[in-house]
């Protein structure tokens, strides 16, 4: 595995360098032209595309497509917030917009991605970053009841909004994912989530999506994923844990998983480099 060498920040700016936005119906799209293959990527809960924009970056040959999700970043929202809804949404996107020759998602993009696949997506070669495994709304940590707590609050329609766009509570978010030790990285992360962590389209979009967030897994629909598949893990993360992952492997037919070592669940983030370079492998491999 290449150690990661440019820094994410510069990364992102790169891919800012080449980046055109044509909007795809409803949908707030980016595209970032290359020569070589056509990925689609698909960003994780409450970010939008600037999230992937740093894998993007360090893919400079490749032709990128990041559409925001229904109800984040610039993308209006959608009748109904959950996987079914999101799956049927990435479907008509990627039949719109493609042929594509990978797909990629990140965190809740991965159960995005594998509710498009149950609903007839044509069988990419799929790569799943932090995949969810583990459905949150039944784990008993500390975290998940804080979680589960912070949006109930944010269903009052006095601070609801207020409350879900809290600076200090994305802050706090923030310090508890971050697992890199560089000052540079992690002046990148916080930035990130405090310029992007609150751009959704209304207190109902994010509630709903986090109920969709949080009682889903990828091992719900491992019966769909018969392409090549590549997953690529946190040794350190919480969200997804390592363990869970190993399974997610062993239940596909076609997959390879690799650890990212002394990262969590931002590997989008900390690792950017390694992940896209997995990415090229995994292209180059087919």
């Amino acid at each position: 595995m290449t150690v990661l060498k440019t820094p994410p920040s510069q990364l992102f700016e790169l891919a800012a360098s080449r980046q055109q936005r044509i909007d795809v119906s409803n949908t707030a799209t980016w595209f970032f032209p290359g020569s070589k293959s056509r990925i689609l990527f698909v960003h994780g809960f409450r970010g939008d595309h600037h999230g992937l924009q740093a894998i993007i970056g360090a893919l400079p040959d490749h032709t990128c497509v990041a559409p925001d999700l229904p109800g984040f970043g610039s993308t209006g929202p959608m009748a109904t917030h959950d996987l079914a809804s999101y799956g049927r949404w990435l479907h008509e996107f990627a039949t719109e917009t493609g042929p594509y020759d990978a797909i990629v998602g990140h965190s809740f993009g991965s159960l995005v991605v594998a509710s498009a696949v149950s609903q007839g997506l044509n069988q990419l070669p799929v790569v799943l970053i932090n995949p969810i495994t583990t459905r949150a709304s039944s784990q008993k940590s500390l975290a998940n009841k804080l979680a589960t707590a912070y949006y109930r609050a944010g269903q009052n329609r006095i601070i609801g909004n207020w409350l879900l766009s809290s600076g200090l509570v994305t802050r706090a978010m923030s310090i508890g994912l971050v697992k890199s030790k560089k000052l540079g990285v992690r002046r990148f992360v916080h930035d990130q989530h405090a310029k992007y962590f609150s751009n959704f389209a209304s207190a109902e979009s994010v509630i709903q999506g986090f109920h969709a967030a949080s009682t889903g897994s990828v091992m719900d629909y491992v019966q769909f994923l018969n392409s090549r598949t590549l997953l690529l893990a946190g040794e350190q993360d919480l969200v997804a844990p390592i363990s869970a992952q190993y399974e997610l492997e062993a239940a596909l037919p076609e997959a390879e998983l690799v650890v990212l070592a002394k990262v969590g669940h931002l590997t989008h983030y900390e690792c950017a480099e390694e992940v896209a370079n997995s990415i090229s492998k995994f292209l180059e491999d087919k």
